[in-house]
């Protein structure tokens, strides 16, 4: 259910870009907040909330000193979470409490955000969804993950919609475009070289994906040290979850 924790303490200041990378996240702020660019205006983000789906880039900015937990789902992890269908969690961001999440608002460590999480599990996994997710990561043919998995297109798209919130196809897309960052920076190639290595067709198939999914072109993400790659990719602190 749980794929990692992760971490942030420290004074957040000027805007960052949130890109998306496939998992839905819990949020806990144990400081100030970050604020979020919504409609064209600054909001600030409750202090404890599910982060669904992204299907875009998302802006936040610093507002002070930032202490924050967060929780990283696998693919399918909200859905086992919950107990229901989240394909209308996607692109919200929703409070803990709206969710029947209780309890977590005192929450100030790991172990005890841990602990009360799985307390609250209302479902079960999906295996099904679950390897699709990997299988999907690994290539992106939904009708190849399909006939691996013994079901229809149609059947595999129905679940995995209900449990992890977006298309099959809109999530191999996705797990494609993450694939970039990890080739440049494992490698140390260029995007061009890390995108064929990836499966884009051209370099302008390359373009549209980065441009859909976090805004910009691949060479200003990819030059420095720019927090699309994830956005606590450069200052976190991650353990991997015991549970499944």
């Amino acid at each position: 259910m749980i794929e990692c924790y992760w971490m942030l303490e420290g004074t957040a200041s000027g805007v960052q870009r949130v890109v998306p990378d496939g998992r839905a996240e819990l949020i806990l702020n144990l400081a100030q907040p970050f604020e979020a660019l919504e409609n064209g205006a600054w909001q600030p983000q409750p202090r404890c909330f599910l982060a669904g789906q992204l299907t875009g880039p998302l802006m936040l900015r610093g507002a002070g000193q930032a202490s924050i937990i967060g929780v990283r789902f696998r693919p399918g992890g909200v859905g086992q979470l919950l107990g229901m269908p989240v394909q209308e969690l996607t692109g919200q961001t929703i409070s803990a409490d709206d969710l029947g999440l209780r309890g977590l608002g005192g929450i100030a460590t790991l172990p005890q955000v841990e602990d009360a999480i799985l307390r609250q599990e209302r479902g079960s996994a999906d295996r099904m969804v679950d390897e699709a997710a990997r299988l999907l990561s690994l290539r992106p043919d939904v009708a190849a993950a399909a006939v691996s998995l013994g079901v229809s297109t149609r059947q595999l798209e129905r679940r995995f919609k209900t449990r992890v919130g977006m298309s099959p196809k809109h999530f191999a897309r996705i797990a494609r475009f993450q694939r970039v960052f990890r080739t440049v920076d494992q490698g140390g190639a260029g995007w061009v070289d890390a995108a064929a290595e990836c499966g884009y067709y051209d370099q302008a198939h390359l373009i549209r994906d980065f441009r859909a999914l976090a805004g910009e072109a691949p060479a200003h993400l990819l030059a420095g040290d720019d927090l699309a790659r994830h956005f606590m990719s450069h200052f976190s602190n991650t353990r991997s979850a015991r549970h499944g």
